[in-house]
């Protein structure tokens, strides 16, 4: 097979093939910024820093601190979600905490948009957000939560999220499950 170089393709679509690698795979993004100056000088531009997803990042890796803060300053959805549900779960800054997980979900990070529904449901019996999910996708949230041992911690607000919980697993759920829609069938 003939060897293939990315150099030779033009720069709209070298960043393009630069951003769906960073999306994907940080070993894989960090090989290519070895390659070569040009390809190291495209991996550390802006559109990557969003693209990335820092939930991806290998668990043996120590995480630097300065990734965090380059992909929260341009809008990383991961970075935008931790950081708000750091302001909200556990510093207690609902509205700032809320609108930036608003703002991951909008940009399409599954799991900001699970909590945004789940935390509008429980504070505000809001449930514009929950018709967004199918039973796949809420399976899949749900095993990713219970593998990864996400939600563990209690923030500052424990008492009114146990009560909202309480209310929302005996009133909302059982009515979800049993709903006949066709997005489900």
């Amino acid at each position: 097979m003939e060897e293939f170089r990315l150099s030779v393709l033009p720069k709209e679509l070298q960043d393009l093939v630069v951003h769906d690698v960073a999306k994907n795979s940080f070993r894989d993004l960090f090989r290519l910024r070895t390659t070569s100056k040009h390809m190291k000088k495209i991996t550390m531009s802006p559109g990557v820093y969003v693209s990335l997803n820092v939930f991806n990042w290998p668990s043996h890796i120590p995480r630097p601190l300065r990734l965090y803060e380059e992909c929260f300053a341009h809008g990383s959805p991961s970075t935008l979600y931790l950081k708000g549900s750091q302001y909200f779960f556990l510093y207690g800054f609902e509205e700032e905490g809320l609108a930036l997980i608003k703002t991951a979900a909008e940009k399409g990070f599954e799991i900001a948009m699970y909590t945004y529904a789940m935390v509008r449901k429980a504070f505000w019996d809001d449930e514009e957000y929950l018709c967004r999910f199918n039973r796949g996708a809420i399976r899949t949230i749900s095993m990713d939560v219970e593998e990864n041992d996400w939600g563990w911690g209690w923030p500052p607000n424990t008492t009114a999220l146990v009560a909202k919980r309480d209310e929302f697993m005996a009133s909302a759920l059982p009515s979800y499950f049993t709903c006949e829609c066709t997005s489900y069938n």
